[in-house]
């Protein structure tokens, strides 16, 4: 969705870009729904890389590793801001590095990220135990 006023969108609703101008990028505004799956699509060198990873993908990952500890923050690289006038209702993110996996054919998102070994332990600790048979706590 591209919007001229952007003071009527909700930032809690809506990804919210003003002003990009990376690469291919000339000074754009773009509204992108929360929450939902989004499509970017478009003609060869028309910026779709450049709107997804150099500006959304990165403003989330510096996002993210600002809100490291100054001691974690130390062995990752400096992270440039993406070149844009504002960006508001970005999340935390994580990208998937598209490759083939050969060691295990049921891999997933949650497994390659490595994520999975940390929600495991996660739901480990708060869920609750249910019997099977009575189906009391």
């Amino acid at each position: 969705m591209i919007s001229s006023d952007f003071s009527k969108l909700d930032p809690k609703n809506n990804i919210l870009i003003k002003g990009a101008q990376i690469h291919n990028l000339k000074n754009i505004d773009v509204a992108i729904p929360r929450n939902k799956l989004i499509v970017i699509t478009g003609l060869s060198g028309s910026g779709k890389s450049s709107l997804a990873f150099d500006t959304l993908f990165a403003e989330g990952q510096r996002r993210y590793v600002e809100s490291l500890s100054s001691y974690a923050r130390q062995f990752l690289g400096r992270l440039d801001k993406p070149k844009v006038d504002y960006i508001k209702g970005i999340a935390p993110a994580i990208a998937i590095e598209q490759k083939v996996n050969t060691t295990n054919a049921r891999s997933t998102v949650g497994t390659s990220t490595e994520i999975y070994d940390y929600l495991k332990l996660l739901f480990a600790r708060i869920g609750k135990n249910y019997s099977p048979v009575s189906g009391k706590l």
